[in-house]
């Protein structure tokens, strides 16, 4: 059996739940959880390798 190095792209929308004294404060800590987070977990023996990774904050609303 052959081995082969196979890219794969993950991309992965969710809301998260925020408590922060200002809408940038939420904004910030979203981002630093982002920063933090792996996004995909696989198999020990596919050996991945990060590549590219795209993230980002797209809206922020509070809750009432």
């Amino acid at each position: 059996m052959n081995t082969y190095r196979v890219g794969v792209y993950y991309e992965e929308g969710t809301v998260l739940r925020i408590y922060a004294d200002s809408p940038e404060q939420a904004k910030a800590k979203a981002q630093e959880i982002l920063d933090d987070s792996v996004q995909a977990e696989y198999p020990d023996e596919c050996k991945s390798k990060i590549v590219h990774r795209d993230t980002g904050v797209t809206d922020v609303q509070e809750i009432e």
